[in-house]
Formats: structure tokens, sequence, C-alpha cells
């Protein structure tokens, strides 16, 4: 009597299998060691999925936080390397996966009722096999092969096989996304620097000299680059200019538009007039070119040391606040004027104001006055008086020193949320 031979076949079988999904897994895993990028991932998932799986074709679905688009999928023939879809399912076949958090195997698509399929897709579609892939304890996408190219439906052991590659293709793809991200982060952070650099060489390496005047400032982006500006100008017959400036926003694009502004500036200036013409001048070029979106205020103030007189004008700026060393007592000096970029039609006014020797003029941006500190209490003009009436005697770079860390002693550890500048303007 011959022995059956069937318990041998079956463990042979189980042992073929095994070596297959050992393959599988060795394949993909030497593979990740080699990519990087979460596309060829995701690709490389899919081609080693078809191939072990013999199907016509396979999709990777990734679930995202966009509202408008949760799944961004990957389509692979089993025969090419294009990425152009054969054919596709609709997404309630990944939808049924990600309510119900489990795998999906349909012997027949034309014949499951719990799926509205058209006509083409139950011509086309035979067999489906569908797993959640899992990392973390969260679904971060859906694997998704359509058709074994033998013909014959997906069974239990292509499921089990696809079962043990998801899970496996979660942590690959999750590794993948923190490198391509600390890739772009680090590539982003080297860009912030060199903009950082440009800016800071942009700016003004030092106060004009004179012996009639005391300038210091001090400048703090919120971010790597921000948009506030400041600079100084030697126009003619003893006269300094100087400007402040802040353009809506922080980050990168606001710092190019300061830079924008910084070259309109010393294009018109060349042929100075008054403080208001500047403004003007400077809103009828933005006009032109800057987005609608974007607005800009700014302060203009000529320091005529011949005649002892200041002139500037406001484009919708922080008020100028005045030291009077006589009195010892501030005061907000204002001067109506829309910020610029607002309408072609701004119109700006000027005044002017003597200058008497111990007197102090303060700019600032509004990322000074609107600091706040852990019980979202606002710096505000009344602090900034404080401590200039305190400290008014003194140079203009030691009131700037005290006010900074006036204010950093307001704000404590809270991050700064907005550029901010000071500018202290000593008549001597």
């Amino acid at each position: 009597m011959i022995a059956s031979t069937q318990p041998l076949d079956e463990e042979v079988k189980r042992l073929r299998r095994a070596v297959e999904e050992l393959t599988v897994l060795n394949e993909l895993a030497v593979a990740a060691s080699s990519s990087v990028e979460v596309d060829q991932m995701l690709d490389t998932i899919l081609k080693k999925s078809i191939k072990a799986l013999k199907a016509e074709q396979g999709t990777i679905s990734l679930v995202t936080e966009q509202q408008k688009a949760p799944l961004k999928t990957l389509i692979r023939f089993g025969d090419s390397t294009t990425v152009e879809p054969k054919y596709r399912i609709g997404d309630h076949i990944t939808g049924w996966v990600l309510k119900y958090k489990k795998h999906l195997l349909i012997e027949n698509l034309a014949g499951d009722k719990r799926f509205i399929t058209s006509e083409q897709e139950k011509k086309e579609i035979r067999s489906v096999l569908c797993v959640p892939i899992w990392c973390r304890a969260r679904i971060i996408g859906v694997l998704m092969l359509t058709n074994k190219r033998t013909g014959e439906s997906f069974n239990k052991n292509d499921l089990r096989l696809l079962s043990i590659i998801a899970p496996q293709s979660g942590q690959l793809i999750l590794n993948s996304q923190l490198q391509e991200e600390a890739i772009e982060k680090k590539r982003m952070q080297q860009e912030l620097a060199v903009a950082r650099h440009i800016q800071m060489s942009l700016l003004p390496k030092q106060a004009p000299t004179n012996t009639d005047i005391d300038i210091a400032s001090y400048f703090s982006p919120a971010e790597e680059v921000g948009g506030d500006y400041y600079d100084f100008l030697s126009l003619p017959d003893e006269r300094i200019g100087i400007v402040a400036a802040d353009v809506s926003g922080h980050g990168p694009p606001a710092a190019m538009m300061m830079t924008m502004v910084k070259g309109i500036l010393h294009s018109v200036a060349q042929k100075f007039t008054s403080a208001d013409q500047v403004l003007h001048q400077i809103n009828s070029i933005i006009t032109r070119i800057a987005p609608k979106q974007v607005f800009i205020t700014a302060m203009f103030m000529e320091f005529d040391l011949k005649q002892r007189v200041l002139r500037f004008s406001n484009a919708g700026h922080t008020p100028l606040i005045h030291y009077n060393s006589q009195n010892e007592q501030c005061q907000l000096i204002e001067c109506k004027g829309c910020a610029l970029n607002l309408t072609s039609k701004a119109t700006f006014l000027m005044k002017e104001i003597p200058l008497n020797t111990g007197d102090l003029y303060f700019l600032y941006t509004d990322g000074v006055t609107e600091a706040t500190n852990d019980t979202m209490e606002m710096f505000e003009e009344n602090r900034v008086i404080q401590g200039i009436e305190a400290w008014g005697k003194e140079s203009a770079a030691t009131v700037i020193d005290h006010l900074r860390e006036k204010l950093s002693d307001f704000t404590s550890q809270k991050p700064q949320e907005d550029d901010i500048l000071m500018m202290a303007v000593k008549i001597t």
C-alpha cells in the first residue's frame, strides 16, 4: 500500500509560500535602503506587490490632511513602467476599507452587491484585493491590486501575503516621508539663511556720524527674514534722511517686498524734493507692480541740521514719539496718510518740528507695541513712552537697550510673533 503524498505536498506549498513572502519582504528592505523619495518608495512597493501576486494593476492611495483631496493615488501596470491608469476603480472601494479599517477580498466584482459599479468596471475588473496600510496604530493608506494575470481570482493566500506586505510598507513609507521632510527642511533652512544674510546686508551697516545727531537702531525679524525695514540717506545741505517701514505679514514674502521698497526708495531719493514727495513717488511705483493684497506702512524723516528743523511724512505708520528734554515728557505726533499700495491716488502731508538740543525722536513698528505677554496683554505705546521718559536723558543707544530689556521682560519667554524695529534719534 502506497502512502499518500498529500501532506508532503501541502507542506512543500506552505514552505514555498513562506519563501516567497520572505523574498518579497527582503526585496522591499533592500529597495528601501536605496530610496529616499516617497514616490520612489510607493513605486517600489507597488512593483513588488504586483510581481508577487501576479496582478495586472496596483494602486497605493495615501491618506492626506486635505479635505478636498483626502487620498493621493499612484497607479501602476503590472507589465509597464508608466503611471498612467489603465482603468480606475471608484473611491467607494478604498472608502470601504478606510471606513471599516479592514481588508477587502472581492472574487467577482460584478456580483458583489456591496458596491455600485459601472458597466465598464464590471467588464474590465474581475477580482480585487485591498488592504489598509497601517503605521503606528493609524491607517496611512490603502494598497489595492486588481485582476490576476493568470485569470483566476485572488484567494486567501494572496490576501495573507498582501497583509504582510502592507504593514511593512507602512513603516517604509513613513521613513521615506520623514527623510523627505528632513531634506526639505534642511534645504529651506539653508535658503532662509542665505535670504537672511542678503536682507541683513541690505540694512545699513552703521548710522550716519554727525556731531549734531545721535542715532541708534534695533531690528529683530520674527522669522529668519522679515518685512520691517529702515535706512539712512545722505541728502544735500547737511540733511539726513531716515526711513522706517513695515511690510504687511512677515517671512520671505515680506522680505522680498522690503527689498523692492529699498530699491525704489534709493532711486527716487536721488532727486529728493521733500518727505511727502518721496512717499508719493514710492506709492505711485508700488501700486503698479506690487500684489494688491500687500500694503506697506512707512515714515520718511528729513533732519535738516543746518536749519535745525525736522520735516516728516507718514504713510499709515505708527505715530512718531517726541521726547522733550525740557519737561522730560513724551508726545505722540500724528501725521495723517494712508499706507502705501492701497491706492495710486494717495496724497501725503508733511509736518515741521524745530530741533532742540537734548530732544529725542523714537520710531518703531507695531511689532513693538503689539507684542503680548502670557496673558495676551499688549505692550502698547504707554510702556514705550514710560521707558523713553525714564531714560530720555541718556544716549540713543542706551534708550534702545533699556527698551529692548523692558520689552523682553514683558513678553518673558513668549515667542516673538512679529518683526521688531526700534530707532532712536537724539539731537546733540
